[in-house]
């Protein structure tokens, strides 16, 4: 069985001592670090300085009904925030309103020993990727990310990363303001996605770092081929995205970041191809700094371009889209 992280923290609300007992014991097991008593006996003000991650309730728990136990605890300006899985008895489950009751999960009484550790387990998970995704495309965010290049370090297979930055995009977003550049963001979370999907299959993952930088990974014998098809479907819609007046003539007039007036191109990709084919690399930071040195000479290349990496950080070759 697969052990929680030793930070993971489950506040157990019952008023029986003896289930208590068995359901700290239950998940103390598994790995996760438990305070449990009854509503009048937790003291919510020594838990403020060591949160928990997620509430397991039972109904009647200081003599509430689910309904009304989820409201208090809901109400809480402390526990409100945190996710509430019930214990409830399986004769009562068609009487709750679920839709109204705000609860992430529910668990029949009598339950089984393992479910209580699954269904932990699955809120648990629900709740990271929920943190670490990101709110406009809800691509995996840098947590996620950093796991992933992890992985495929530690995996001594080869692969390619690629970062992924919109050329133009702050100036395009200053003229037409955070409405239309949040639908350039979308629009480049769906490329990218569909992109890597179709090329890299079950190797492929796709994370958005924050702002217009993305990251991208498959096997380094697709990335050429996904580098390239990126470039050409994003310069194929993104000067839809511009009034007509700005599109014929191929820029926008706007100010940089000192406030001198300039003319910015049509938003083009600068996207930095970092593999392990050529040289060894053995910590996420390699890869970090691999990537911003290709990024500053993709910089320097007009249009869309991808930049990728050969044995030596001098020895980059560039490859301007077809």
């Amino acid at each position: 069985m697969t052990k929680s992280t030793p930070t993971q923290r489950v506040l157990i609300l019952h008023n029986d001592p003896v289930e208590m007992e068995s359901l700290s014991s239950l998940l103390t097991s598994a790995g996760y670090q438990v305070v449990a008593g009854d509503l009048s006996s937790i003291a919510l003000h020594e838990l403020v300085h060591d949160p928990p991650h997620l509430m397991l309730a039972a109904e009647g728990t200081s003599g509430r009904s689910v309904e009304s136990l989820t409201r208090q605890l809901k109400n809480d300006p402390f526990l409100g925030r945190l996710p509430l899985i019930v214990l409830i008895r399986e004769s009562r489950l068609n009487d709750v309103d679920w839709g109204a009751l705000h609860v992430d999960d529910y668990i029949c009484l009598p339950y089984r020993p393992d479910e209580i550790v699954h269904r932990v387990r699955l809120c648990m998970s629900r709740l990271t990727r929920s943190l670490d995704a990101n709110p406009l495309t809800r691509l995996p965010g840098n947590t996620t990310i950093l796991f992933e290049t992890t992985a495929r370090i530690e995996s001594g297979k080869p692969f390619a990363l690629a970062y992924l930055d919109i050329d133009n995009f702050k100036s395009f977003n200053d003229r037409y303001g955070y409405g239309r550049g949040d639908e350039v963001l979308v629009v480049t979370c769906r490329i990218l996605s569909t992109v890597v999907s179709e090329l890299a299959g079950t190797e492929g993952f796709v994370g958005h770092v924050g702002g217009d930088d993305f990251v991208f990974m498959s096997a380094p014998d697709r990335i050429d081929a996904i580098c390239e098809t990126i470039i050409k479907r994003f310069d194929l819609v993104i000067p839809d995205f511009y009034d007509r007046e700005e599109r014929l003539r191929g820029y926008i007039d706007s100010v940089d970041r000192k406030g001198n007036r300039e003319q910015f191109p049509i938003m083009s990709l600068s996207i930095a191809v970092v593999t392990n084919c050529h040289r060894s690399i053995d910590h996420p930071g390699d890869v970090s700094k691999i990537a911003s040195e290709l990024k500053k000479r993709a910089k320097t290349l007009q249009g869309s371009v991808f930049v990728k990496d050969q044995r030596t950080p001098d020895a980059t070759a560039a490859h301007h889209a077809a």
